[in-house]
């Protein structure tokens, strides 16, 4: 099928520009109308009867290959099928798969109760939003219509999620239908035996209905048009679920045969939305062992992701194990994106825990999975941090930082765009490792210093305890000359930039005198002995302060002031005791 082109569309339309479809002009409606964002009913004018043909005819071509089918009630109607290409790379799959956890009829009150209340309220956050199922199928198992209809009942009563009526029997579906007044649910199954019984109460109901005929396609096509030629307009196909050797080729083929036929050779009959049925594999498993019972339901997740994948539109599930829900919930959450754009978030600044003026701040790109995981590692190692979410067009770190839209001046940007430097007391920015090439250039156009953290996320805690330092050595801040003051501190983030921070603000020129204290702050530095006379005349002495200093006075902070005997004795320098706030002055 070729892809519809706006004018194709457009040329239909009255042209008006009437604004009553909340789009400025016709040209914007039709491309929400390309992209299923929009129905064509939402134009007021094309209903007016002197467009009725033009109506008609947008109507035919609007409608997918695989027409969509809808169930449920408000805003928790599902929508299934709508399929306009068999490979998402193409466009996009619209209408993610909908994931339905049986129960049934025979299930005590207790037991339903606390089934559906598990389906309703599990979720997972992931990538920015939270990742949940979709419906509930209730299978009449008893074979008895009253009670079915108490059980769908009981249902309703404790949540408002979408419902599949699942019986063979017209007379329990009739039952259920009834219990379910104004709920909408799909119906569950029309078959070789019953559809002509099951086919009415949908047409008269006007209620979606699921066709099925495992392992026998002719038939199912059959079916499925004997029942639209008899007024059902909304019609699912189920070919069949099976698990063993060589089955699972067979199912796999013939969800793909079907699929083929109505996008590729544009077959009506066989347009409408697949249906898997996983539970199937709990055939017979009914007091197994709690070993088999976890291999049924690991087996029973292969299955649903394979058919995820491979084009059913809803699946009925049966394993209520959580650990079997969040791979699918993630897979068809993926698979459901659209492939023409970077997945992004918000660029901005994340508070991560409750950060303060001498937390760490970090850089990341708005590929909504890297920000998110970045911030999920952050909170899992309980780290509190500046976040810095970057602009990068929703592209990770990697790519961005080959492509361009990583760059030194964009992130000197950022620091100036969100004024991080007013929640710090430092300048010492945390850069992602596959960005370390551009470690210099940030440092030059930001005024900032750079530390390059690991590669992977989850290696940030490990790095803040053991590489997040300040550079030792004799360091210098501003351009000093031989009578510039000297300054002692350590490599210990916090001490660092409580003496440098105040001469930057103050554009003072300095020698520092950075010593190696294992990330110690000075006062647990001399409490420890990681600091003391013989390390700060090894800086010195390394660094040439001898030489490069003709003043030999060296400044120490007061929690050094224990070692001023013994720092003056060993480097035979004056020693001054002055407060890191004062130094500016």
């Amino acid at each position: 099928m070729s892809r519809l082109k706006p004018l194709d569309i457009y040329n239909l339309l009255p042209k008006t520009n009437c604004k009553e479809c909340k789009e400025d002009t016709c040209m914007a409606f039709v491309y929400l109308l390309i992209n299923h964002e929009a129905e064509i009913e939402a134009c007021k004018p094309i209903l007016e009867p002197k467009y009725k043909q033009n109506y008609e005819k947008l109507k035919e071509i609007l409608t997918p290959p695989v027409r969509t089918v809808k169930f449920g009630e408000g805003e928790h109607t599902k929508i299934i099928g709508g399929k306009e290409v068999m490979r998402r790379h193409e466009l996009t799959w619209f209408n993610p798969t909908v994931l339905a956890i049986d129960v049934h009829d025979e299930m005590d009150e207790k037991e339903l109760t606390q089934r559906v209340d598990l389906i309703t309220h599990w979720g997972t956050f992931y990538i920015g939003q939270t990742l949940m199922l979709d419906a509930i199928a209730i299978k009449c198992v008893s074979g008895n219509p009253n009670k079915f209809a108490n059980t769908v009942k009981a249902v309703i009563k404790n949540t408002n999620w979408p419902l599949i009526l699942c019986s063979l029997d017209p007379a329990c579906l009739k039952a259920g239908i009834k219990a379910a007044a104004g709920k909408k649910p799909l119906l569950y199954a029309a078959t070789k035996d019953n559809w002509k019984e099951v086919g009415e109460i949908a047409r008269s109901e006007k209620l979606p209905v699921i066709v099925a005929a495992p392992g026998d396609l002719d038939q199912l096509k059959t079916l499925a048009k004997s029942l639209h030629e008899a007024g059902v307009e909304e019609l699912a196909l189920d070919p069949g679920t099976f698990w063993g050797e060589g089955l699972l080729s067979d199912t796999v083929n013939s969800f793909t045969m079907l699929r083929r036929a109505a996008i590729e050779t544009d077959d009506k009959t066989v347009g409408w939305p697949l249906i898997g049925v996983p539970a199937t594999i709990w055939i017979g498993k009914e007091g197994v062992s709690e070993g088999e019972r976890l291999a049924t339901a690991f087996q029973e997740t292969i299955l649903s992701a394979v058919l995820t994948a491979r084009y059913a539109d809803l699946l009925i599930i049966h394993s209520t194990e959580l650990w079997t829900f969040l791979p699918l919930v993630i897979l068809k959450n993926n698979l459901y994106a659209d492939p023409r754009v970077h997945p992004a978030v918000k660029s901005e600044v994340m508070a991560i825990g409750t950060p303060d003026q001498n937390s760490p701040v970090m850089v990341t790109t708005n590929f909504a999975l890297t920000a998110y995981t970045v911030k999920s590692d952050l909170e899992q190692a309980k780290i509190n941090a500046w976040l810095i979410v970057m602009d990068t067009g929703g592209i990770g770190v990697e790519s961005s930082a080959a492509g361009g839209q990583f760059n030194a001046s964009k992130v000197a940007e950022s620091l100036q765009e969100f004024n991080i430097g007013d929640k710090v007391a430092h300048r010492a920015l945390i850069i992602p490792g596959m960005g370390a090439r551009f470690k210099g250039e940030i440092e030059d156009l930001s005024g900032w210093d750079v530390y390059v953290g690991p590669r992977d996320s989850g290696g940030i805690g490990d790095f803040l305890k053991e590489k997040y330092r300040a550079v030792t050595g004799l360091k210098y801040v501003g351009d000093p000359g031989k009578d510039s003051p000297v300054v002692l501190t350590s490599n210990n983030v916090k001490s660092f930039y409580e003496v440098k921070k105040p001469l930057l603000d103050a554009k003072a020129s300095a020698w520092l005198v950075v010593v190696d204290t294992e990330g110690l702050d000075i006062a647990s530095a001399v409490k420890e002995k990681k600091l003391d006379a013989a390390a700060v005349k090894k800086v010195m002495d390394e660094g040439g302060a001898n030489e490069q200093v003709s003043k030999k006075e060296l400044i120490i902070p007061p929690a050094a002031e224990s070692l001023k005997a013994s720092i003056e004795s060993a480097t035979k320098w004056k020693v001054k005791v002055v407060a890191p706030d004062k130094l500016a002055k």
